[in-house]
């Protein structure tokens, strides 16, 4: 599987990893501050927006860790930050633990390491909608979308663009939902340990979906870490405060 991948700017890499349901354009606002003095790398998850399926998708975390991985080879990169929104994060923590040596500093934008029984339920629950190609699948990923940006309804019709094309082929969507459901049996937080690379993590204070206690949990595993809890912000952080998420990508690229 090779993922589409973008690219704009010049000078360190950064790879920016975006959400479920989401593509590339979910980091349209922090694009343009970055890339005056980053090489800014973006691409579609498996089966999202403009990357194919593959045909071994198997709904499995490290699969998509070893994803961002090939990305940089494709990109020629030895090294890079890796900045991950929401899933994106957990996507660049799997993959900071597995290959060390591919990841210079980590970036953990509104993300988490475990999800509770409540929420592998949600993401179980998706992942039937399209197995079973059920009627409600569209209408039920619409309503999710509008809950993400409900502090900001002014995104929203954006944000379902993004998502009603980045799942023409719901299938990318399922496989990422069996990935995030698997964090509830198999949390990242016994190996977050292993991270000793320099990280941020960047909270919003109104996230229901990765509120700041789930920020916490990874900045007490992650020796040296910093955290980062922004006002008046919802899950969506790259949207909401593309600023202030570029400046923390910068600083720890630095």
């Amino acid at each position: 599987m090779t993922a589409a991948r973008y690219e704009v700017g010049r000078g360190e890499p950064v790879v920016l990893v975006h959400g479920l349901g989401d593509d590339h354009r979910a980091w349209r606002r922090v694009v343009a501050p970055l890339m005056l003095t980053r090489r800014v790398v973006l691409y579609d998850l498996r089966g999202h927006g403009g990357s194919p399926l593959g045909d071994d998708a198997d709904g499995n975390l490290a699969q998509l860790g070893r994803d961002l991985i090939a990305v940089l080879d494709d990109a020629g990169i030895e090294r890079a930050t890796i900045a991950g929104f929401s899933l994106g994060g957990t996507i660049a923590m799997r993959a900071a633990i597995d290959t060390p040596e591919r990841v210079s500093a980590l970036a953990l934008i509104g993300t988490s390491s475990r999800v509770n029984s409540a929420a592998r339920g949600w993401y179980e629950e998706r992942a039937a909608l399209v197995k079973n190609d059920d009627p409600e699948l569209r209408a039920t990923l619409d309503k999710d979308t509008e809950d993400v940006y409900r502090n900001r309804p002014d995104e929203i019709k954006a944000g379902l663009r993004i998502r009603r094309e980045s799942t023409q082929d719901p299938r990318g969507f399922a496989n990422a939902c069996l990935a995030m459901a698997s964090l509830n049996e198999a949390p990242l937080d016994p190996e977050l340990g292993a991270i000793k690379q320099p990280t941020v993590i960047v909270a919003g204070d109104n996230d229901q979906h990765c509120p700041p206690r789930a920020s916490e949990i990874i900045a007490d595993k992650i020796g040296g870490s910093t955290m980062r809890v922004i006002e008046d912000t919802g899950h969506p952080l790259p949207v909401e405060r593309p600023f202030e998420v570029a400046a923390a990508i910068e600083e720890v690229s630095a």
